[in-house]
């Protein structure tokens, strides 16, 4: 967190407790006074009353803010089935208006996983063909050195590229005797990360979301990085795919490599 948010938060906890002690004093004199009579003019009453409607209606203020903060921060999320990582990253694909980075480590298709896995890639493809030209899904492929197994759907997955304006594939194969890595991630809108990790060979995921613009930002970093590296290692895929025009910033393997 930020220092001035940090700042913020403790101005906000001091200005909290100070409301809450005042109301607790303007409760205590009054009644105390209604016990004992103690003051003998009541004009102050009035006064007083208003006074503390006005610090009350401060404290719902701060208490409001602080609950905002709550809901709009940073926050983590862990998903311990592929049904609540699948599902909580299609919704939050469904809701981007801008761009989805996206990366695939599994030996099988998704047609061999399981249920949620299949309708998350049939529902990014869903989101790539809506406003052409408005918004981006990038997809690096990684796969082992040979994969007869996935072949057929990273074909399909090229051939898709070919025909939709807003989705674009890249291949990344390891070199023999290279294990392939568990780790899928996708970006959304430069603000919230999916992290997600194959955990038996069915590719049922666990994993967690940060909503968090500065992970984003070095997950996309992290991805940028592989999209170079993509369709340029010794052992290329079977079939060749032509440079893109540089949708939404993403350096193009043939070119110098840029930062996020």
């Amino acid at each position: 967190m930020p220092n001035d948010r940090i700042e913020q938060s403790r101005v906000e906890e001091l200005e909290s407790r100070l409301i809450t002690v005042a109301l607790v004093v303007a409760l205590a004199v009054s009644l105390a006074d209604n016990l004992f009579n103690f003051i003998g003019n009541q004009n102050w009453t009035t006064p007083l009353i208003f006074l503390t409607m006005l610090i009350f209606l401060r404290w719902l203020d701060v208490t409001r803010r602080r609950v905002m903060s709550i809901a709009t921060g940073a926050p983590l999320r862990v998903y311990d089935s592929s049904s609540a990582f699948y599902g909580e990253a299609l919704h939050a694909i469904s809701r981007s208006s801008k761009s989805v980075y996206a990366v695939f480590s599994h030996a099988k298709a998704p047609p061999q996983q399981t249920e949620e896995s299949r309708r998350y890639y049939t529902g990014t493809i869903r989101w790539a063909r809506k406003t052409p030209g408005k918004r981006y899904l990038h997809r690096v492929i990684r796969l082992p050195y040979s994969s007869p197994d996935i072949q057929e759907w990273v074909d399909e997955q090229v051939d898709l590229a070919e025909k939709i304006e807003n989705y674009h594939v890249r291949v990344l194969r390891y070199p023999p005797g290279m294990e392939l890595e568990g780790e899928n991630f996708a970006i959304i809108d430069s603000s919230v990360v999916f992290l997600g990790f194959a955990v038996d060979d069915r590719g049922e995921l666990h994993g967690f979301s940060v909503r968090d613009a500065g992970v984003a930002a070095a997950f996309e970093h992290h991805f940028r990085e592989l999209w170079r590296l993509a369709n340029a290692s010794p052992t290329a895929p079977p079939q060749q795919r032509r440079p893109i025009d540089n949708p939404d910033g993403m350096t193009d393997p043939q070119s110098p490599a840029r930062g996020v």
